[in-house]
């Protein structure tokens, strides 16, 4: 498994949605792979924390919102690279 190439496996086997051979496969390799053991931990807080959010935040009309929505996710992921200068 190459851990570059599977974040949609990833995300796949932390919704238990992949087929019990390739969960098998994948489960052995997160076990030994510690980026992909913390990525797959983040998937499962995210879909823990979106399956707590009321319905009216996660359905309904997004398009008065997604300007909003970009430029905090452009703040949050700078807000995380560290300062070059």
């Amino acid at each position: 498994m190459t851990c570059e190439q599977e974040t949609t496996v990833l995300a796949a086997y932390a919704m238990a949605a992949l087929d019990p051979a390739e969960t098998v496969r994948v489960d052995r390799h997160v076990r030994e792979c510690p980026v992909c053991a913390g990525d797959v931990n983040g998937i499962r807080t995210t879909l823990a924390a979106v399956r707590g959010l009321p319905d009216e935040d996660l359905l309904g009309d997004w398009y008065g919102r997604l300007a909003d929505l970009r430029e905090s996710a452009v703040r949050a992921a700078r807000a995380q690279v560290p300062d070059q200068g």
